[in-house]
């Protein structure tokens, strides 16, 4: 019967999803503390929400674009729950329901995946891992400065090099789709192309409209670092939404620039989210590595309101995957500095040969202990990664294979951490 049972499993994973061995999940941890400490540096307190919310809630937030990217099914109730999309929407819901007034400005932060239905293609996936912050409260163009900055700041620490980051404004969109005279559903087909980067499309609708006009809208929808040029040509149109959105983005980059990020800063109008949360200034982060987003955010003012308390609130989310895959292998070396042993046991005591290994632990070497003979110490070391063996001798003696250099030598077991730390060290 069981070798039946085990005939029928599927020895794969469903699309979307994957595995992660222990050196990237160490690699990935290290790069999540790095941004808990900021985070935490920042004034950030980490929140957990379920990984299941209602459909309905969740489905407020996203907007009908996303109804065939949340994955659903039914509750033991009847009820239609949905795994999380995000993690903007179950904080803006924890806002509402839990927070008081009188405690915000309120700095939340996270780590947790979020999932999303896909096509069936290899390659994409279904859980996203993202690290995020949320900022909730204040309307200030400062509020978007300190999650900037802080963003900023993560990237630089992590050893980022040419990344840059994508700033748009969806006041300024509005006010231009204003300018055009544009309805409601002229409007949605405009924000549904920025957001696929169908400019083409964009481009012929306009110029049915008015060809003048439409030629200003897409040189303005183009990445540019001159901020000076865009200021100009978005003042010539004179429309008082347009300017109000224009003198925050302003703020916002002035700002920035003079904490010295204005050379990793894109002017760039093209950025919709296709969330229909977000109302005012939009950012995405872009990595060389990669042609995907590693991040991106932006204000989202009426979201909450859906969930009880009407408060502005603003923020951004890291993909952990993306950023992992990004980082060159000069950024990844420190995480890969660690000295971690494989330690035989070849004679003596079974208890001595276990405080040894704690002994060499409490110094804050990782040691992996093998204690069958059946099994080749050297091959295991090499499959695993181990530059260092040491084997458990007779009268307290080790033998030392240093992997890296093929040398082995004989050696007192209490000089093993003084052995390491020069390896530490070295």
């Amino acid at each position: 019967m069981f070798e039946k049972d085990k005939q029928d499993l599927v020895v794969r994973l469903p699309y979307g999803f994957r595995d992660v061995f222990p050196v990237e999940c160490r690699e990935r941890k290290m790069i999540t503390e790095l941004i808990g400490e900021q985070f935490r540096l920042w004034g950030y307190g980490e929140v957990k929400t379920p990984v299941v919310e209602y459909t309905r809630n969740i489905s407020a937030g996203a907007g009908e674009k996303w109804a065939n990217k949340i994955i659903n099914f039914f509750d033991i109730d009847g009820s239609l729950v949905s795994l999380r999309t995000d993690m903007t929407i179950p904080i803006a819901r924890l806002t509402g329901m839990r927070l008081k007034r009188e405690q915000l400005p309120a700095r939340f932060c996270y780590f947790a995946n979020s999932f999303r239905q896909s096509v069936l293609q290899e390659g994409v996936k279904r859980v996203y891992s993202q690290a995020g912050l949320e900022l909730i409260g204040s309307s200030s163009f400062m509020a978007d400065v300190e999650v900037l900055a802080l963003l900023n700041h993560i990237l630089s620490q992590l050893g980022f090099k040419d990344y840059k980051i994508g700033l748009g404004h969806l006041q300024i969109i509005e006010g231009l789709c204003d300018w055009f005279g544009l309805s409601r559903g002229q409007r949605g087909f405009i924000k549904k192309n920025l957001a696929a980067k169908d400019f083409v499309s964009i481009q012929n609708f306009l110029e049915d409209t008015d060809s003048k006009k439409a030629e200003t809208f897409m040189s303005l929808i183009k990445p540019q670092r001159d901020i000076g040029d865009f200021s100009a040509i978005i003042g010539s149109i004179g429309l008082k939404r347009i300017e109000e959105g224009l003198l925050y983005f302003k703020k916002v980059h002035s700002v920035l620039t003079d904490l010295g990020f204005g050379n990793v800063l894109l002017i760039d109008l093209g950025i919709v989210r296709e969330f229909d949360y977000y109302t005012g200034l939009l950012f995405e982060v872009y990595s060389p590595a990669t042609t995907d987003m590693v991040g991106n955010g932006g204000r989202y003012d009426r979201l909450i309101k859906k969930f009880g308390m009407d408060v502005p609130a603003t923020g951004f989310a890291l993909d952990v995957d993306l950023l992992h895959k990004s980082m060159d292998n000069a950024a990844l070396a420190d995480y890969r500095r660690e000295v971690k042993i494989l330690l035989v046991k070849e004679t003596g005591a079974h208890a001595d040969f276990i405080r040894l290994s704690q002994r060499i632990r409490q110094a804050g070497i990782s040691v992996e202990m093998m204690m069958d003979g059946d099994t080749d110490p050297i091959s295991s070391a090499a499959q695993k990664g181990i530059k260092l063996v040491y084997v458990a001798q007779e009268h307290d003696k080790v033998t030392k294979f240093d992997l890296s250099n093929g040398r082995k030598e004989t050696i007192k077991a209490d000089k093993i951490i003084d052995d390491l730390n020069k390896k530490k060290n070295a």
